[in-house]
């Protein structure tokens, strides 16, 4: 099940037996949260199986919502053919259209240009250079050059703002997945080389161990059965019933609710891994005593009592084991976790019950980070059995820019959620076509015209423009084609009452990619304070906002990255007491600030 630091309903899967509820435990390789981030399999806000939007009380305000906007393309549409004689006016279709071909192929030279990643990861698993510092600055150099090259392309071509935009825009996105793939890849190639050395390790000092690996192993295993014996616990290596093993989390179970279509059913899950259970045990706040198919939930007490022993036992047997180091290089503990099954933690290695504190320890290391090289899903992927093209492909496809080993999976893609996805996305490029053509471009603002008629003119159209989500079409129909099971591509960002809530749910790829790579990172690479790291992310997305508007507008100002960074003392203004017990202020403020910048923003970077 998935496994997550957020405190909201991520941690909530609602199956037809009931609600579970699921809690992370921590690494007990490296002492860390394993889930920085969550991939599960779940469905967007507005999808419509997802059945709590289907059952929300306002449900009926989203169908209005649509038809009075299909009411104004059909009255713009006749009111077009009255005067032109045409159901739309193609002026802004020209301009779109402009050099097609060409913007085509660059694009396709720009997708092609990605694949130079996997040999970058073929190198480090050959070892021809190491990723610090000669990797880090070959993966760099190629992501600035890429970039570049898609910012000059478009000023070479004297492009219109909407093939230099999508140009800039797939390049940044095509980056970040590259940058995520890359350095994931450069850090598990680090951990993988250091096991090696490890092992390398070990085996001189088991040859200079007195009788040799024979004796150390036969001392180990006499040691591990005495402290067994003490202690009167399972034999420590055996999956413990409710036994919170680095990769597994705790789950408990709670009252009826939905399941969302499309999935496998949460609660079969739980059984089969209830089944592996001895008739003794109970699993995570289930009873092995099933009635009708249904596990029985045991009292919240008797449920505490159990864990706590079991817990109690279990530590009680394994303080014997030394612990792995603590500077040991990371892998998989800093990817996001799903809720797939994960692998079974390997036992400890034999050698690690050995009295030889050197050989113990080299053994406890070693056995961490095979871990960390091994994926967290049900397959148990290790380093480097992903570093192939088709794997790149895959990733390539998946609508998500955070990589890891492997990603929660669908077992069947449906044909007809691909049909209404296609046919969502063309009907909703045919609304945000038709409101720019009749509504927006005609009130562009010119010098001499009056700011606050031109900004009257703009926000309600620029905002309806803004409303129509490109990650409820474009994202899902991809995540349905490549079997992609966790479609929250993005949350209920319109019930905001602060910027920060908003930064969080608006767009998740390029959040969860942030919080990855830029804010985690430079808190434990340049070990940053939460303060500075967040700064340093706002900055970073400030640039690159701002880098799209100087391509767009070719004009350099910094409009947009002072109203970004502005976001930080809002941030800190919302979450003041006062601010927070009145939700519907919060909300009401940020409405009006995000209606306030675009036409702002477009009156600022047209005039001045």
């Amino acid at each position: 099940m998935t496994t997550t630091l957020s405190k909201n309903t991520d941690n909530v899967i609602n199956t037809p037996g009931g609600t579970i509820h699921v809690r992370p435990y921590r690494s007990s390789s490296n002492a860390q949260l394993k889930a920085v981030l969550s991939f599960t399999p779940r469905v967007s806000s507005l999808d419509r199986h997802n059945e709590r939007s289907q059952t929300d009380e306002f449900r009926g305000f989203f169908v209005l919502f649509w038809i009075g906007l299909a009411l104004l393309f059909l009255r713009t549409s006749i009111q077009s053919w009255e005067e032109n004689r045409t159901p739309l006016s193609w002026n802004f279709g020209r301009l779109i259209t402009g050099d097609a071909l060409v913007l085509a192929l660059s694009d396709l030279i720009m997708v092609l240009a990605m694949f130079f990643c996997v040999p970058f990861v073929k190198g480090l698993q050959n070892r021809w250079f190491s990723y610090h510092w000669t990797g880090l600055i070959i993966q760099h150099t190629f992501q600035t050059l890429y970039l570049g090259t898609a910012v000059w392309w478009g000023y070479h071509r004297q492009w219109y703002w909407v093939q230099s935009g999508f140009l800039v825009l797939h390049a940044m996105s095509s980056m970040m997945k590259m940058h995520s793939y890359m350095s994931h890849n450069g850090m598990l190639a680090t951990v993988f080389f250091q096991l090696q050395e490890e092992k390398r390790q070990l085996e001189e000092a088991v040859k200079l161990a007195p009788g040799g690996r024979e004796k150390l192993l036969e001392e180990a295993a006499s040691r591990k059965a005495d402290l067994e014996a003490a202690e009167g616990v399972t034999p420590v290596g055996t999956p413990g019933v409710g036994t919170p093993g680095a990769m597994t989390p705790r789950v408990s179970f709670s009252g009826p609710s939905g399941a969302n279509a499309g999935y496998e059913d949460p609660s079969a899950l739980l059984k089969k891994h209830i089944a592996n259970f001895t008739e003794s045990g109970s699993a995570s706040g289930f009873t092995t005593s099933i009635k009708d198919g249904t596990p029985e939930p045991l009292g919240p007490s008797a449920e505490f009592r159990q864990r706590s022993n079991k817990r109690k036992k279990k530590n009680q047997a394994t303080d014997a084991l030394p612990q792995p180091r603590a500077n040991l290089p990371l892998g998989t503990s800093l990817e996001p976790s799903h809720n797939s099954l994960p692998h079974e933690p390997m036992p400890p290695s034999d050698l690690a019950w050995s009295t030889n504190e050197q050989i113990a320890l080299l053994a406890r290391n070693i056995d961490a980070m095979q871990e960390e090289i091994t994926s967290n899903g049900a397959k148990g992927l290790v380093w480097p059995q992903n570093v192939t093209y088709k794997h790149f492909v895959e990733f390539a496809f998946f609508p998500t820019l955070v990589y890891q080993l492997e990603y929660p999976r669908t077992e069947t893609m449906r044909p007809l959620v691909v049909v209404e996805k296609i046919v969502a996305t063309l009907g909703t490029f045919s609304l945000i076509y038709t409101i720019t053509e009749h509504y927006i471009l005609p009130m562009i603002p010119k010098p001499g015209d009056s700011l606050i008629k031109s900004f009257i003119n703009l926000a309600l159209p620029m905002m309806v423009n803004y409303l129509f989500i490109i990650f409820e079409c474009v994202c899902t129909g991809f995540a349905e084609l490549s079997y992609f099971a966790d479609r929250e591509f993005y949350q209920d960002w319109w019930n905001s009452t602060s910027w920060d809530q908003f930064s969080r749910k608006w767009n998740k790829p390029v959040h969860t990619f942030l919080l990855r790579h830029v804010y985690a990172s430079t808190m434990t690479g340049l070990q940053l304070s939460r303060t500075s790291a967040a700064f340093v992310t706002f900055f970073l997305s400030a640039l690159c906002h701002e880098l799209v508007m100087a391509v767009v507008t070719k004009k350099i100002r910094p409009y947009l990255f002072l109203m970004q960074m502005a976001q930080l003392p809002m941030i800190a203004l919302g979450r003041l007491p006062i601010v927070r017990r009145n939700k519907t202020v919060g909300n009401i403020v940020f409405w009006a600030g995000l209606m306030s910048g675009f036409p702002l923003l477009a009156i600022c970077y047209l005039i001045y």
